[in-house]
């Protein structure tokens, strides 16, 4: 470990709430790049929350112990917390959402409350990396590769740097540690979110509720892709931006009346 990367203060939180075993293990392998490591997490699992910031309800903070939290809101809610209150006398240096227990990537990213959780904290002024572990499946996560290669990519990634305006996404392959290849940076893929399904059910009592799960697919081929990187067996990192807007090249496509489609050239 480089001393020059050696951080006053590191906040880290995730969506799978703040008992999860990918936090546990964040926390471990953090603790040789912070003089202090801050844990403020959802109470409860939160997947799926996006960027989400809970305007209409209060939220609670429970101490876990020294310097941990757990809140009874989203991802992004944490953040928030942490930096406007828990950690105001000397805002943290870097955060670190994770480690999610299945990958971020492609259309997923939008949904993920471990990104949002980062692109929160680059909306205020925080560096911030977003880790997820892919699995073979759930429940089954290879938390040891995480343990053996997210070290040296934490390392690497805090020599030297990225830029300002985005935060990362890193998802680690589910590869044996010693078949790691190394890393690549990637661009996020699209498609592999096809449909959300609404399942029906009735309560004991007799009320309609519903759960929700999504419908995925092998995103769209793209050899810069998250999914092509992983399946090489390197860590896929991905730089995200708070700008979602796609670069013109030629003016846009426009409405007509009769909701029309034409493309001005």
């Amino acid at each position: 470990m480089q001393d020059d990367i050696l951080l006053p203060r590191i906040l880290l939180t995730n969506d799978d709430g703040i008992d999860a075993p990918g936090l546990a293990m964040l926390a471990k392998i953090a603790a040789p790049f912070a003089q202090e490591i801050w844990i403020v997490a959802p109470d409860e699992d939160q997947s799926g929350a996006s960027q989400r910031i809970s305007l209409r309800q209060p939220l609670k903070v429970t101490p876990r112990g020294e310097r941990s939290f757990a809140v009874t809101g989203t991802p992004s809610d944490c953040v928030a917390l942490a930096l406007d209150h828990l950690m105001a006398d000397a805002r943290p240096n870097l955060v670190l959402s994770g480690i999610n227990s299945s990958t971020n990537i492609g259309d997923e990213v939008g949904l993920s409350g471990t990104v949002g959780a980062a692109m929160t904290a680059l909306m205020l002024g925080v560096p911030a990396i977003a880790i997820s572990q892919q699995e073979p499946a759930r429940g089954k996560t290879p938390w040891e590769t995480s343990a053996h290669v997210l070290p040296s990519v934490l390392e690497r990634l805090l020599d030297e740097g990225w830029r300002k305006e985005t935060c990362l996404c890193v998802n680690i392959p589910d590869y044996p540690p010693d078949e790691i290849k190394g890393y690549a940076w990637a661009r996020q893929g699209h498609k592999n979110v096809t449909r959300v399904n609404s399942s029906r059910r009735i309560s004991p009592r007799g009320e309609e509720y519903f759960w929700l799960s999504l419908e995925r697919k092998d995103p769209v081929p793209l050899p810069t892709g998250e999914a092509a990187i992983l399946s090489r067996g390197e860590v896929a990192i991905t730089a995200l931006s708070l700008d979602r807007s796609l670069e013109i090249a030629k003016p846009p496509v426009r409405f007509k009346p009769r909701a029309e489609l034409v493309d001005h050239e």
